[in-house]
């Protein structure tokens, strides 16, 4: 797959939040909607681990660990 860009990122966000209302528990994983629904969340994960990587995750759980004591 290619880069994706901001703008593609942009519209798969804004496409989310369209459809997000249409798409519940009970809406088959045939549904067009669905499927869209799918394809946009994997265009924002594959922009956000690209652009906004999580680091160093396990002194993010330490953090967490220590906030809920």
């Amino acid at each position: 797959m290619s880069k994706i860009t901001k703008d593609q990122y942009e519209f798969a966000l804004a496409r989310i939040e369209e459809l997000l209302p249409q798409v519940n528990e009970s809406t088959p994983s045939n549904d067009r909607k669905a499927i869209e629904l799918t394809m946009m969340s994997d265009v924002v994960i594959n922009y956000e681990k690209e652009y906004f990587p999580i680091r160093n995750a396990g002194s993010l759980k330490f953090k967490l660990y220590l906030c809920r004591r």
